[in-house]
């Protein structure tokens, strides 16, 4: 529950006076809106379901009214929507704690009293976990790991040894920091495994789907700088650099030693070879086939990657192909009509 007035002063808009006092329960779509909630309008189609829903109030672009409403205008109505959404995110502990009495955790780490430790979760020698951060069960967190405050270690997420994390971050359930990367030298048709000396280093602010892969460095560190989102089932490889701010859709896959840039865009299913530099601010299209450096600022999509709007083109064009094929096949019937009334002048 958040009065009105706090919500308004949360996104730096104006509310009448003899609503400041007005209690909201919650945020809700619209469809799903009740006499206590608060809903937002990012999209003018929707305006009419929005302004007959019960909601009190709505989050809107500056200058659209919703009659009937309490209207909090702002820039940008979906980042207002996830503003107001954090204020009621339920982020209590799920297990009992401080620290669960089936937790394991090595003498020699140290632990904030604050932080809670779910069932069965095991924590290393030598280990640092910052306060308020909370771990879920089952969670493995090797030895030499350093975890910083207000983090939020999801049940089944396994960090291995020598991670560093900073602060307010979020590994979702499932993910593994810090694995082996996948380095062979082939000698006489047989591999001969590369161990990896590096760690993995993620800054303050990030979040790593559930599923997600970060391996480590060879020697130096692989990085996830701050503020970086990182959706599920994506594989990041070793010694591989994520710019700040930047974000990456479900099951792509970065090679090793490839840098991403600031402010990156990254479609599902994109990959990358090894060894190339994605720029500041560019995008990549979903699917697409990255085999070299992408400038900043490029938007770049398909297999193999080219120009985003070359590739539409030729999307575009591939749409007229039957037709195309059919108008190619009675040019060349009307070509040997020709050549045959030719032939039988002579």
């Amino acid at each position: 529950m958040a009065k009105l007035s706090d919500i308004a002063r949360l996104l730096g808009c104006a509310i009448p006076g003899d609503a400041q006092n007005m209690e909201i329960l919650g945020i809700a779509a619209a469809d799903a809106a009740g006499d206590g909630s608060v809903t937002f309008l990012s999209d003018a189609r929707y305006a009419d379901a929005v302004a007959s829903c019960k909601a009190a109030a709505v989050i809107v672009r500056k200058g659209t009214r919703i009659p009937g409403k309490i209207n909090l205008e702002v820039d940008d109505p979906y980042a207002g929507y996830a503003k107001v959404a954090l204020l009621f995110e339920d982020t209590t502990p799920l297990y009992d704690g401080p620290v669960h009495p089936s937790a394991v955790i090595d003498p020699s780490a140290h632990i904030d009293p604050s932080v809670y430790v779910g069932p069965l979760s095991v924590i290393g020698g030598h280990c640092v976990v910052g306060e308020n951060t909370v771990i879920g069960a089952r969670c493995v967190i090797e030895k030499n790991t350093k975890i910083g405050a207000r983090c939020r270690i999801d049940s089944g997420a396994i960090i291995r040894r020598d991670t560093v994390i900073g602060n307010q971050v979020i590994i979702q359930s499932g993910a593994v920091i810090g694995s082996e990367g996948f380095g062979n030298a082939l000698e006489n048709g047989r591999f001969i495994r590369i161990p990896c000396f590096g760690a993995v280093v993620i800054e303050d602010d990030v979040e790593i789907g559930a599923l997600t892969t970060v391996d480590r460095g060879n020697f130096k560190p692989t990085i996830i700088r701050k503020g970086a989102r990182i959706d599920n089932l994506v594989q990041i490889a070793h010694n591989v650099e994520i710019g700040e701010n930047s974000a990456i859709a479900a099951q792509a896959g970065i090679s090793g030693s490839t840098t991403v840039g600031r402010g990156v865009l990254i479609g599902g299913q994109a990959g990358f070879v090894g060894h190339i530099r994605i720029g500041d601010g560019a995008f990549v299209g979903a699917k697409a086939g990255v085999s070299k450096d992408v400038k900043p600022g490029q938007k770049i999509t398909g297999y193999p990657a080219r120009d985003l709007m070359h590739m539409r083109r030729i999307e575009a064009a591939q749409q007229s192909l039957p037709e195309m094929r059919k108008e190619l096949k009675r040019v060349r019937e009307e070509i040997e009509d020709l050549k045959n009334i030719e032939k039988n002048r002579r």
